[in-house]
């Protein structure tokens, strides 16, 4: 049964009846009012309770501490500059795949067949072949669909009839990358995975769960306790647990790192640092420990 509307007042009636502290009303009304009970204390409030009542010394301040640490962990997923629109590291990852994907297709299939179904990975079954044939209608959809609205398109439309795999690959999404990387043969996702050092499922295992990160924070739903059973794989070393294993924020991180630059990578760390540094110092009921346990953290990434 859908909830029935309460004011602002209401809103906070309920959390000093629940004994989450308020230091500032005036303040939590602003914040409420300006980005939603929901979007703070409903989506934030699990690490604050055990059970359902909150942990002693728990307030309204701290939990939208934690809001605004996952906010700005977002912004460095997308960008370094809060004043920019664009995703940096994930675009970043995202335009050297395509680059890559797109050059090796033109060479190996040429500029104006590459999108044959004999092209990518049918296995010996078909079994991918309905895959392929949605990846396929789905680009040239997307083709259509630039023909007069993106510059390179219309013009390679115009006068050759056909956009060659460097130019398609601009249009497409991380989300239609991914899936296209996916159904690659294996020889060509190898010979595109091992430039980063590492193997083809590994990589397809990142594109996927690189998709999901970029989709949350695009809509800002919460980032920091991201699960996803896409595992990567990173640390070969360790053997697999009866127990299903889940990608987190931790690992989503190290597989940025993975792929960066090395300064990119450094820089990235730094702000991530600095971050879980002011949450630190604004955390009262709970520790940092908590947060980076939820995350994933390795202590070695982070020390306290």
């Amino acid at each position: 049964m859908v909830k029935e509307f309460k004011s602002t007042n209401e809103l906070i009636e309920i959390l000093n009846s629940k004994g989450v502290s308020i230091k500032d009303e005036n303040n939590v009304r602003y914040l409420i009012e300006k980005y939603s009970y929901y979007s703070i204390v409903n989506s934030y409030k699990r690490i604050f309770k055990i059970g359902e009542n909150y942990k002693d010394n728990a307030s309204f301040e701290e939990i939208f501490t934690v809001y605004k640490f996952d906010k700005n962990l977002k912004i460095i997923i997308k960008n370094t500059e809060k004043r920019t629109l664009s995703f940096k590291y994930i675009l970043e990852i995202e335009a050297v795949i395509k680059t890559k994907i797109a050059n090796l297709f033109a060479e190996k299939y040429g500029l104006e067949n590459y999108l044959d179904i004999n092209n990518f990975d049918l296995k010996n079954d078909n079994s991918n072949l309905e895959y392929i044939e949605k990846l396929i209608e789905e680009i040239k959809k997307e083709i259509v669909k630039g023909n007069g609205k993106h510059d390179a398109i219309t013009h390679y439309m115009n006068k050759y009839g056909f956009v060659p795999p460097w130019v398609a690959t601009k249009i497409l999404s991380l989300g239609t990358i991914s899936k296209f990387y996916g159904l690659m043969k294996q020889q060509d996702r190898q010979e595109i995975s091992k430039q980063f050092h590492i193997n083809d499922k590994i990589l397809k295992n990142i594109l996927g769960n690189l998709t999901s990160v970029r989709n949350i924070a695009a809509h800002d739903d919460r980032l920091y306790t991201y699960r996803s059973t896409f595992y990567i794989r990173l640390d070969k070393t360790k053997k697999c647990p009866d127990k299903p294993l889940y990608t987190n924020m931790y690992i989503i991180i190290k597989s940025l790192e993975l792929l960066l630059e090395n300064e990119q990578a450094i820089e990235m760390k730094k702000l991530i640092t600095k971050e879980l540094d002011i949450l630190k110092d604004n955390l009262t009921s709970i520790t940092i420990d908590e947060v980076l346990k939820v995350m994933g953290f390795d202590k070695y990434y982070y020390i306290v």
